[in-house]
C-alpha cells in the first residue's frame, strides 16, 4: 500500500489509515497526533479551465466537479498562468496574416475598479485569427497606439483597417501605419445618421424617404463609379439643400467620403465590422455568466486564455465565402510554414 508523509513531521513510518470521507481518505500520524486527508479523485484540470472559459462560474464548477469553489479558482488560475502570452505566442509561431483587419473594443466590469475596462482586439478578416490583444482603462489614443505597436513587433502591417467611427482608433492606426486605409463600418455610419434624424423613435418621421435614398446609394456603392456616386449624392443635395438638417448630413457624408470608399482596390474587402461584432456577442455571453472580474490581473489572465482557446477552436458555422474555414482552426491559417504549434487545450 502507498505510504503518505505526514505534512507536519514528514514521516511515513507512523502514519496509519483511519477512515474514508466521501472522496477523501483520512490518515493519522501517531507521532504528531494529527489527522490529514488525501483526495483520491483528481479532477481534469483542462476540462475545468475549458468550462470556466466557456462562462461557468467557480461555484458552478464546484458543483459540477464536486470540489470547493476555492479549489476551482486555484485550478483555473494555475492553468491560466501556465498558458503562454497570446502576443508572444503570435511572435513565436505565426506570420502568415492577411492585410485586412477588423478592430473594436469590448468593455467589461472589474469589481476592484470604479469604471469599466476595455478589451482592445482585432481579427484578421480572411483568416479569422486574433494576432494580438491588450486591455486598457479606456479607448483613448495612448491605449490604441500601444495596441497597434504590437503589430509592428510581429512584423504585420495592415493595409485596410475596418472599424466604427472612433477617432482615437483611427489616429493611432495612422500614426503606427501611415499607409493604412481606414474603412468606416457602413452599419455604424448609417445608424449614426438614423439617430441624428430620429428615424427609430419617430414612426412618422419626415426624413424617412431621405434616409432610404442614402441607404440605397451606400448599399450600391460597390457597383458605382466615383462619378455615379457623386452624381447621386448631388441629386440628394439638389432636392434637400433648403433643409438644414439634411444639408448637415450630406456635408458629413462628403467629409467621410474617403473612409466610406477606402475598400476600393482591395479584393473582397469588407464594408462592415460584422465579423468582430459577432465575436463580441459571443464574448458577451461568456462575460454575462461571470458578471465581473475581481482584479485587473485576473481579467488579463482570463482574456489571454479565452483568446488562445478561441484560436485553437475549430470553426463550425462559417458561410458564404468563408465556408472553407469550417473544420479548421484560426491558428492553423496563420502559423509559420513547417512549424508545429504546441498543444494547449
Amino acid at each position: 500500500m502507498k505510504k503518505y508523509k505526514c505534512p507536519i513531521c514528514f514521516l511515513t513510518k507512523y502514519v496509519i489509515r483511519k477512515t474514508k470521507r466521501k472522496l477523501s481518505i483520512l490518515y493519522f500520524c501517531k507521532v504528531c497526533k494529527k489527522y490529514f486527508s488525501i483526495n483520491t479523485c483528481w479532477p481534469d484540470k483542462k476540462s475545468i479551465l475549458s468550462d470556466h472559459l466557456d462562462g461557468l462560474s467557480f461555484r458552478a464548477l464546484a458543483n459540477k466537479y464536486s470540489i470547493s469553489h476555492m479549489k476551482a479558482w486555484r485550478i483555473c488560475e494555475d492553468e491560466l498562468r501556465r498558458l503562454p502570452n497570446n502576443n508572444q505566442f503570435t511572435f513565436n509561431f505565426c506570420n502568415r496574416f492577411s492585410h485586412v483587419f477588423v478592430f473594436d473594443g469590448k468593455y467589461f466590469n472589474v469589481a476592484s475598479d470604479r469604471y469599466d475596462w476595455v478589451l482592445l482586439w482585432g481579427f484578421d478578416y480572411f483568416r479569422h485569427d486574433i494576432p494580438v490583444f491588450t486591455i486598457a482603462p479606456s479607448e483613448n489614443y495612448q491605449s490604441w497606439s500601444k495596441y497597434f505597436s504590437y503589430f509592428r513587433i510581429i512584423n504585420c502591417f495592415p493595409k485596410l483597417a475596418v472599424c466604427d467611427d472612433n477617432i482615437n482608433l483611427k489616429m493611432a492606426a495612422r500614426s503606427q501605419f501611415p499607409a493604412v486605409k481606414i474603412q468606416i463600418c457602413y452599419n455604424h455610419f448609417k445608424e449614426n445618421i438614423r439617430r441624428d434624424l430620429h428615424i427609430r423613435s419617430d414612426k412618422t418621421n419626415q426624413y424617412r424617404d431621405f434616409m432610404r435614398r442614402i441607404e440605397s446609394i451606400l448599399d450600391s456603392s460597390c457597383k458605382l463609379s466615383d462619378e455615379t456616386f457623386n452624381h447621386w449624392f448631388f441629386a440628394l443635395y439638389r432636392d434637400y439643400k433648403n433643409d438644414p438638417v439634411c444639408l448637415t448630413i450630406l456635408t458629413n457624408i462628403e467629409k467621410y467620403k474617403r473612409e466610406l470608399l477606402a475598400y476600393r482596390g482591395i479584393p473582397q474587402a469588407p464594408l462592415t465590422s460584422n465579423l468582430i461584432e459577432g465575436f463580441n456577442s459571443h464574448l458577451e455571453g461568456r462575460l454575462e455568466k461571470l458578471r465581473s472580474f475581481q482584479t485587473v490581473e485576473y481579467a488579463r489572465l482570463w482574456f489571454n486564455g479565452y483568446i488562445l482557446k478561441r484560436r485553437y477552436t475549430k470553426f463550425t458555422d462559417c458561410s458564404l465565402k468563408f465556408r472553407y474555414l469550417n473544420g479548421k482552426r484560426g491558428v492553423d491559417q496563420t502559423k509559420k510554414e513547417r512549424v508545429d504549434v504546441p498543444i494547449l487545450f
